[in-house]
């Protein structure tokens, strides 16, 4: 499994550092995984589905701009959640550095949100390893009110298994200005498979779990799956 991959080259780093006998690590990854999973599984308040498509486009001045179609559902899998429309313009400021500005249109079932996010992201590549690390502002506007302000800090570490074929590991812990106090409100944990496809198309398959509302006594928590499409 990709999984194991990943794994097995960091315990073998971690051997190679420490002088570490190599018969201390004789694990079975697949089984030491499959229970990582099965635990996230566990407890779950809900499953959702994210399904989304997205189109990429160079324009002048060294600017990229994605338009992304997205379809959500809940009650596990059962009802519509959410459809949202985003529009975000990038640019490469450095060659792993990018700067970035989204826009976003959500439409619920009894509501919509507008959605105004900007922020950056950068890349340190240790070959087969890269390393990405991304910060985020956002600010909703909901019923003529504006939200309070959410920062997002992500972390990746992608494992480069051949030309068309990345997995990943990420975590995203989210922060609430509220009452001009920082609070620690939400993290994602995922884990995805990149897939690059014939004329610029790639997919991605994924898996998170989101836990929300850490500052009440009881936390939501949730399992999503998702895929999604990209014409580049």
């Amino acid at each position: 499994m990709i999984t194991d991959q990943i794994l097995k080259y960091t315990i073998k780093i971690q051997i190679k550092r420490f002088h570490l006998p190599q018969k201390i690590f004789r694990l079975n990854f697949r089984k030491f995984y499959f229970l990582i999973i099965f635990q996230f599984l566990l407890g779950a308040d809900d499953i959702e589905s994210w399904n989304s498509i997205g189109f990429e486009k160079k324009i002048p001045l060294a600017l990229k701009v994605n338009l992304e179609q997205s379809l959500r559902l809940n009650d596990n899998l059962s009802s519509f959640k959410q459809t949202f429309t985003e529009i975000t313009i990038s640019r490469k400021i450095f060659d792993d550095i990018k700067i970035f500005v989204p826009l976003r249109y959500a439409s619920y079932k009894d509501k919509t949100k507008q959605r105004f996010s900007f922020g950056g992201s950068g890349k340190y590549n240790i070959k087969p390893l890269a390393f990405k690390y991304r910060l985020k502002y956002q600010k909703t506007y909901l019923e003529r009110v504006f939200s309070d302000d959410v920062f997002r800090n992500k972390f990746s570490v992608v494992y480069k298994i051949n030309k068309k074929f990345d997995s990943y590991t990420s975590i995203e812990i989210f922060h609430l200005n509220e009452l001009d106090q920082y609070l620690f409100n939400e993290y994602r944990i995922s884990f995805g498979l990149d897939i690059d496809l014939p004329n610029k198309k790639a997919v991605k398959v994924f898996y998170t779990r989101k836990i929300k509302d850490l500052n009440k006594s009881d936390s939501d928590q949730t399992n999503i799956l998702g895929i999604a499409y990209d014409f580049k």
